[in-house]
């Protein structure tokens, strides 16, 4: 019984930090940790360590969102094509690096002495039509999106998962 507490009460104060509620809460009041940052625009606030740390981040993020876009499946250069009611529906996914925003956050950890908290926007993208070729062809419509938020740490000066 104890375990399944522990359990419980662990999910639910991960469940606060990277809830649904991000869109609607400013990302700093969502955790107990205060940020060091929330936006780009407060640099000229940070130590030179800190800024070097950011830039780094920034770098790191940007190389991610790239590199997820290529790797994803499916992609803008080869959509998933599925039959649904006598029509076929071409689909991918697609991560928008306009919508970035990164947190920098300092940890007490030995091994590593920030958090960053990369949230960015992955979208949905789909055409409907008669035939799979036209299907494949046609004007892709956004037609869902959501917050991907993901916690890299800075460890022997360089950002990881």
């Amino acid at each position: 019984m104890k375990k399944v507490l522990g359990v419980f009460v662990l999910s639910v104060s991960l469940a606060a930090c990277s809830s649904a509620k991000e869109e609607i809460a400013p990302v700093s009041q969502e955790c107990e940790t205060a940020p060091v940052i929330v936006a780009k625009k407060e640099t000229k606030d940070l130590t030179a360590q800190e800024k070097t740390v950011y830039d780094q981040l920034a770098s790191f993020a940007h190389a991610h969102i790239k590199k997820s876009n290529s790797n994803i499946i499916p992609n803008k250069r080869a959509p998933k094509v599925e039959k649904k009611n006598n029509m076929y529906v071409a689909s991918y996914v697609e991560f928008d690096a306009e919508s970035l925003s990164m947190e920098l956050i300092p940890t007490p950890h030995r091994q590593y002495k920030y958090l960053a908290k990369i949230k960015y926007r992955e979208r949905l993208y789909q055409c409907k039509a008669e035939t799979r070729q036209l299907a494949l062809q046609g004007n892709f419509n956004e037609v869902g999106s959501r917050f991907i938020t993901e916690v890299p740490r800075y460890k022997q000066g360089k950002w990881c998962y």
